[in-house]
């Protein structure tokens, strides 16, 4: 996303995780994108969007999510409250092949966060801004009951 609006003439800085709640006094609004966004108005992102949002909440700074009407989903996440449950490779993280250490260690690398409601101020999609609150009502509007039963 970074380098999509770099190339479009957006002035962007890419800041690593690690200093996000340092920056975060600086920034203006925080763009998120997602993976899926549930009937709860809570969201699937990409891992570091759950301490880039709580980094916004502490500032008071607003945070935006940008995703198509496709994005949305009927389901609830009644299971996970920081993660699902797709994972990536431990490798990522360590940047190491072997070693004595690692039967000792447990690497867990989410791919995705769950960002919940009440982190996000508005949700951006292609009918339109609503709040987090309001994304039952889309998904009611949208899909039949028939199609929420699986």
């Amino acid at each position: 996303m970074a380098q999509q609006l770099s190339s479009a003439g957006i002035t962007t800085v890419l800041v690593p995780d690690s200093c996000i709640f340092a920056l975060m006094s600086r920034v203006n609004k925080v763009i998120l994108g997602a993976h899926a966004i549930l009937a709860n108005g809570g969201v699937f992102a990409v891992s570091g969007s759950l301490i880039a949002a709580q980094a916004a909440r502490a500032h008071a700074t607003p945070v935006v999510v940008a995703a198509g009407q496709f994005k949305l989903t009927p389901l609830w996440n009644l299971y996970h409250e920081y993660g699902a449950v797709d994972f990536g490779d431990p490798g990522e993280v360590l940047g190491v092949d072997g070693g004595d250490f690692l039967d000792k260690v447990d690497v867990i690398n989410p791919y995705y966060d769950y960002v919940k409601p009440d982190l996000v101020d508005v949700l951006v999609t292609n009918y339109g801004d609503h709040p987090p609150s309001y994304v039952y009502r889309i998904i009611k509007e949208n899909y039949d009951d028939e199609d929420i039963e699986l």
